[in-house]
């Protein structure tokens, strides 16, 4: 994923057409690798940690800052919408006027070991390998129906035994609304997912299931929207 393909791209353009100025960026993490340091080395999801997150959000809004604006509603969709949970949870901003979770996958080792064959077995092996001095290593790694590759630092470090992106603990002290979105037509686990965020959030908090919609909200991106829109209005004012 990365900030020039939908969603994120076009709700940043629909946002800004309705009022709200946006800030459509990648983290470190973007596409499964990518240039990184100068091009010195690789980064992207393949290296990145969750921890990551938290310079790479305020390198964006300390950038914004900078030009005057002085309140930020945060959106992120799949991981990006763990890492702004997180954000929050961690740096509880009393500029952070708001979150949207766009679909933040139950990933964690707790939930994966129990659902995906052979899971705890991949992550004995990054343990191994890291206890050998081969965290860099590369590992392919199945990511919901589709082929991942991380390195085994990184695959420890995301979805290993202490759920370390388990945003749920996060959630409970964001000290700001939450409002939480889900595609009708996702696995089940998305929505049941959103909805323990929003009680661990609440009281202020709400949680949304649109119809239809898939993890990239084809055909249903401008519905997505317009309840961001709706929602920011109740908000932000």
């Amino acid at each position: 994923m990365n900030f020039y393909l939908p969603p994120l791209f076009v709700f940043g353009q629909e946002l800004a057409t309705l009022g709200f100025h946006s800030f459509v960026i990648n983290t470190r993490g973007h596409d499964w690798i990518s240039r990184a340091g100068n091009l010195a080395r690789f980064g992207g999801a393949a290296y990145e940690t969750v921890e990551d997150c938290l310079p790479d959000l305020d390198g964006a809004l300390d950038y914004l800052k900078q030009r005057s604006y002085r309140r930020f509603v945060l959106i992120g969709h799949s991981l990006g919408a763990i890492k702004s949970i997180i954000y929050q949870g961690t740096r509880r901003r009393s500029d952070i006027a708001g979150i949207v979770s766009c679909s933040a996958p139950r990933q964690f080792y707790s939930e994966r070991a129990a659902r995906q064959p052979g899971f705890r077995e991949l992550i004995e092996k990054a343990e191994g390998l890291i206890a050998e001095g081969k965290g860099e290593e590369l590992l392919s790694v199945g990511v919901g129906a589709n082929p991942g590759i991380f390195t085994a630092r990184t695959h420890v470090n995301k979805y290993g035994r202490d759920d370390n992106n388990d945003c749920r603990p996060y959630a409970k002290r964001l000290g700001c609304p939450i409002l939480a979105l889900v595609g009708g037509e996702e696995p089940k686990f998305f929505y049941e997912y959103a909805q323990e965020i929003v009680a661990a959030a609440a009281p202020r908090a709400t949680c949304r299931l649109v119809d239809g919609a898939n993890h990239f909200y084809n055909r249903h991106t401008r519905e997505m929207v317009q309840l961001i829109y709706k929602w920011l209005g109740q908000v932000v004012g």
